[in-house]
């Protein structure tokens, strides 16, 4: 589950200001006489106490009246603050392209005067965005420069911030740990300088975190808390969030009927105020709920809106956009100091050319030499001129062929997480697992796969023909023929489920007049939690398995999930696992790594080491341990393949 906070506290120099009465404030703005600063600062307390969380709709409109007023008395920081405010009321309803939009003006702005307050501010909000769109190595970068600045400044309030959102990244790469300590200093600091909404967001933070662990009772504490702040604030966005974990967290303490209460209020609260990321989130534990209580309609309602709230906040068009928006701001800001450099070199010409009209007055000489210098000048201004006017062009071209790119990789990518588990369903049903994926591109000829089928459990790792967005469509196909085999044609077995996923990946490709050759190789598994028995298939992928300290094999039968000569039925085995045990499931992509000090493949045998090494550890940190070891190893060479690597302890 993600969370904006800080963008839902994201004026920061307005922390902590007293509840004032909203008529007052409208007296202030309204008179004419009162100094220009005077009414600005109404009008902050009006946007920010008034309408920016209750009614953004309305906060819009009046952050643009304050916009204009401000840019007509000359009034900087008044401007990046109404800006500020127009792209968090955007962010708030879902609208992520008007956000960013704000935001980076917002920032132009900020560092044009040198504002470290709003500097920070607006590179915080940037990286929220980001973090939205789910690109947490943007949202990084961004939230690191925002720490940088405010530690500068000695500025806790700021600092906070910025350690919120880091946790916030910190948990979505599953680096826990760091979540926790990094939200805890958040509400330490916040505790500090008594800014009450930052340590109800950092409160809400922990409970996500130790819902995401299944940790419910502390989940439920935290939350508790954060709710009663948020309430006071009347802030109806963050009052919904933490009715979201409230909710959750009751239902899994068997508590169904209050769980479900405190959602739907959630739920509402989110469709009052057009709360997207809200009304996605109660719809979806909504819908969980109903259907573990075999409440089918209510079910279904609930899912079909999650499902419309989900397309509606990740979407290409928006993640296109933040990287335009990025594109446009760095050339825009290269643009203005080439402006200023060229401004320096005019300057300097002239002081030169007025020197030697001096000297022209008294010496012939010196007047010949002016015209031709000036001739000189006159011709690499038109050359300049004609340069420019080609690269202009060139400009235009290359963005026109990146827009044409970007559309076919989104749209790939699009497809590409129709297929992925989500996160939160894999950890529900496998608690105590792993999934290590790492695209070489974008998108990927590699996917994990699981369904749940009765008391049992399909997971699989696999491969397909080759990466990027070639790779990615021919997953689809695979990944739609698993489904078929299992849910169409009825087969829980693994060896059945491959056999009929060959046969309808040919018949898919039949339909070609080009001889198609692409398919997949895979290591599935159909497990039974309750008695420890593992059903196991794989083409050309095996499976690994912990025993009494011990890591052994099981090799997968020779064929792929595709066109081969000879094919045979897939073998099924049987293992029976002791409680601790773990199993192993992987593509080739991490043992084919080029890297090392002689820029050698990696191979499956230290692999298997890593893995035998590490098995008694936690699986976040086996997960943690794999990545380590696969960057060190691969250093500053290119990424060959596709690596996914998923563990399970039964």
């Amino acid at each position: 589950m993600k969370k904006i906070l800080s963008i839902l506290s994201l004026i920061c120099t307005l922390q902590g200001v007293a509840q004032i009465n909203l008529d007052s404030l409208w007296t202030v703005w309204a008179d004419g006489n009162r100094p220009d600063t005077i009414r600005l600062q109404a009008m902050q307390r009006i946007c920010l106490q008034g309408y920016l969380y209750s009614n953004p709709d309305t906060a819009i409109i009046l952050a643009k009246e304050m916009q204009d007023f401000a840019e007509l008395k000359n009034e900087k920081h008044y401007q990046v603050f109404a800006l500020q405010v127009q792209g968090t009321a955007c962010s708030i309803q879902g609208d992520n392209i008007k956000g960013i939009d704000y935001f980076t003006k917002a920032l132009k702005i900020a560092e044009e005067t040198q504002n470290l307050k709003d500097m920070t501010t607006s590179i915080n909000n940037i990286g929220v965005i980001y973090y939205e769109q789910g690109n947490n190595k943007k949202a990084m970068e961004y939230y690191l420069r925002s720490l940088e600045i405010a530690e500068k400044m000695k500025r806790k309030k700021s600092i906070a911030f910025a350690l919120g959102n880091l946790g916030n990244v910190y948990k979505n790469l599953g680096q826990m740990d760091k979540a926790i300590e990094s939200q805890t200093r958040c509400l330490q600091l916040a505790e500090e300088v008594k800014d009450e909404e930052s340590k109800a967001n950092a409160l809400h933070s922990l409970a996500v975190i130790y819902s995401d662990l299944y940790q419910d009772e502390k989940a439920l504490d935290y939350d508790t808390r954060a709710l009663a702040i948020h309430t006071a604030a009347d802030d109806q966005n963050a009052m919904a969030q933490s009715m979201i974990i409230i909710g959750l967290s009751y239902s899994r303490l068997n508590q169904a009927a209050k769980g479900i209460e405190i959602l739907e209020k959630s739920l509402a609260i989110g469709q009052k105020g057009g709360f997207v990321t809200s009304i996605r989130e109660s719809s979806y534990h909504l819908y969980m709920v109903y259907k573990a209580q075999n409440k089918t309609t209510d079910a279904l309602a609930m899912h079909e809106l999650y499902i419309e709230m989900r397309d509606s906040i990740k979407n290409e068009e928006g993640q296109q956009a933040v990287m335009q928006q990025e594109m446009q701001y760095n050339y825009d800001k290269q643009k203005a100091l080439d402006e200023k450099e060229q401004e320096k070199e005019l300057a300097v010409s002239a002081e030169q050319e007025q020197k030697q009209k001096i000297i022209s007055y008294s010496v012939g000489l010196g007047l010949l030499l002016v015209l031709i210098f000036s001739a000189f000048v006159f011709n690499r201004l038109r050359l300049t001129k004609k340069q420019k006017e080609i690269i202009e062009l060139q400009k235009d071209l290359v963005e026109e062929k990146q827009k044409e790119i970007l559309d076919s990789i989104t749209y790939a990518k699009r497809l590409q997480e129709a297929i992925l588990p989500p996160q939160h369903f894999v950890k529900q049903h496998l608690p105590d697992s792993f999934i290590f994926y790492k695209p070489k591109d974008i998108v990927a000829g590699d996917f994990y796969w699981m369904e749940v089928v009765n008391n049992t459990i399909l997971i699989a790792a696999a491969d397909c023909t080759g990466h990027g967005v070639p790779g990615a469509m021919v997953s689809v196909v695979c990944s739609n023929a698993l489904n078929r085999s299992v849910f169409e044609f009825g087969n829980t077995e693994p060896g059945k489920i491959l056999d009929k996923a060959r046969e309808l990946v040919l018949e898919t490709f039949s339909k070609s007049d080009t001889d198609v050759k692409d398919g997949m190789d895979i290591s599935l598994a159909c497990i039974n939690k309750t008695t420890r028995e593992i059903k196991w298939a794989g083409a050309n992928s095996p499976l690994w398995y912990t025993s009494n300290g011990e890591m052994k094999e099981i090799k997968a039968n020779k064929q792929p999930i595709g066109k081969s000569e000879n094919p045979i039925l897939f073998s099924t085995h049987n293992i029976l696992l002791q409680q601790g045990d773990a199993i192993f499931m992987l593509t080739d992509g991490f043992a084919d790594q080029f890297g090392g000090d002689k820029g050698k493949k990696f191979k499956y045998k230290p692999l298997k080491d890593i893995l035998l090494h590490n098995a008694k550890l936690p699986m976040e940190n086996q997960m943690q341990e794999l990545d380590s070891a696969f960057v060190k190893w691969k250093s500053n060479l290119e990424q060959v393949d596709d690596v996914c690597v998923i563990g399970i302890r039964v």
